[in-house]
């Protein structure tokens, strides 16, 4: 362990435990410099590791994150683990690498995996060259993300895929991505004809993000689907979404690319804002499932249908509290539909024209950092056009559906 150049005492501390047992306690790396350290001072800190065997992390509400084997097992065989499905959030990057693995501590990334020949090894970022043979059986990946990114983005997902390279042409820049993507064999014919079916409107789907919410954010796109069952779920991995199963929807796909924007991009200050990037993808999944025909209901019936369905007591998690507890980060209702509906209903008091405005103004000024929930509501009053009363309306309005553990009384109508 250096810092500067110079030997430092460091040790591994137990965060606070959850109060589920089986739960994993992640542990901090705390590094004790030789010298103090001035504020405002660059310092630099190389920290050597190897070892241990990555690891898969329970988390409070019980799902499976950090280095997950990917295995399956056919009828009347053995079973088969042929991959690794590898996602972080929340926590799940420290179960391969050290980190301060915080969403506001965002980095920049050179990964360098090496795998068994004829295996496909993803990192962040993009390719920096063609796979290396080494001459012994192995094979090289090395990638590379200059643009600042989160520890619980990155990945190193690795094994026997169906691997590709092909391209993406963003229409209002003109510029031409890579995209890069990798299907688990094992999916069957039908899934795979579903699949490049639904993964071939990757561009398509950019470009309906990009003309509302501005240029994609970063320099390469692409896909990574696995047969993961203890996974079983989606996770917009920077650049790469990962699909834990081959029969991954088409509203999943433009929910997890929707993430470029708002997560990847625009990343909530910490885990009690996870709503801000939830809200946004559900959002613009319900736009684009309306806007393709998909669905019969626009956002704004997903609002009047949300807020008169279902029991009073599905309102007693606010998006924004989460009643501290990090069991609720990804809680159906309170972080996706509750996050999207605060957002479709500041659509319909501001306007069309309005909300885009603001959802560009966001890119703009927190492209590749951090945003919290009450920088966000500022940011939505100044860019409202509202003055007075009916400002001062909106923040009740922002309290209320955002952080108030009760149904909101204040609806768009109250505006007009």
């Amino acid at each position: 362990m250096l810092v500067d150049g110079e030997r430092a005492r460091f040790e591994q501390v137990a965060t606070k435990p959850f109060e589920d047992p089986t739960a994993t306690v992640p542990m901090k790396l705390v590094v004790t410099p030789p010298a103090g350290i001035r504020a405002g001072r660059e310092l630099t800190v190389e920290v050597d590791y190897s070892g241990s065997r990555p690891q898969v992390f329970t988390d409070p509400d019980g799902s499976s994150e950090g280095w997950i084997p990917a295995c399956r097992t056919p009828p009347g065989e053995t079973r088969t683990c042929d991959s690794s499905f590898v996602v972080g959030e929340p926590m799940g990057s420290q179960a391969w690498f050290p980190s301060n693995n915080h969403p506001s501590d965002k980095a920049t990334f050179d990964t360098t995996i090496t795998v068994p020949g004829g295996d496909t090894a993803f990192g962040a970022g993009e390719l920096t060259g063609a796979p290396t043979d080494n001459g012994d059986g192995t094979t090289t990946w090395a990638w590379s993300e200059d643009d600042p990114t989160a520890t619980y983005l990155v990945t190193a997902s690795n094994g026997d895929f169906d691997y590709s390279e092909s391209k993406l042409r963003e229409s209002a820049t003109g510029r031409t991505l890579p995209l890069y993507t990798a299907i688990d064999p094992s999916a069957s014919d039908a899934q795979q004809v579903t699949l490049a079916r639904r993964l071939g409107r990757t561009e398509e789907i950019t470009n309906f993000m990009a003309e509302r919410y501005g240029p994609y954010p970063f320099d390469s796109n692409g896909a990574l689907v696995d047969h993961a069952p203890s996974a079983g779920y989606a996770l917009e991995v920077q650049g790469k979404a990962h699909y834990s199963s081959p029969s991954a929807s088409q509203s999943t796909i433009v929910h997890e690319l929707a993430h470029g924007w708002f997560g990847n991009s625009v990343t909530p200050a910490r885990w009690s804002d996870i709503w801000l990037g939830e809200g946004w993808a559900q959002w613009s999944q319900w736009l684009w499932d309306f806007s393709d025909g998909t669905s019969s209901e626009s956002p704004a019936q997903r609002f009047t249908n949300g807020y008169a369905s279902g029991p009073e007591s599905k309102w007693e998690i606010a998006p924004a509290v989460l009643d501290g507890d990090p069991a609720n980060l990804f809680s159906t209702f309170p972080t996706y539909t509750r996050g999207a509906m605060t957002l479709e209903g500041y659509r319909q008091i501001v306007g069309d024209a309005r909300f885009d405005r603001f959802a560009r103004a966001l890119q703009r000024d927190f492209a590749h950092a951090n945003i919290g929930t009450r920088e966000l509501i500022d940011f939505a009053k100044r860019s409202s056009g509202l003055r007075g009363g009916e400002r001062m309306r909106l923040e009740s309005y922002f309290q209320q559906w955002l952080y108030d553990e009760a149904k909101p009384e204040i609806l768009p109508a109250d505006f007009r």
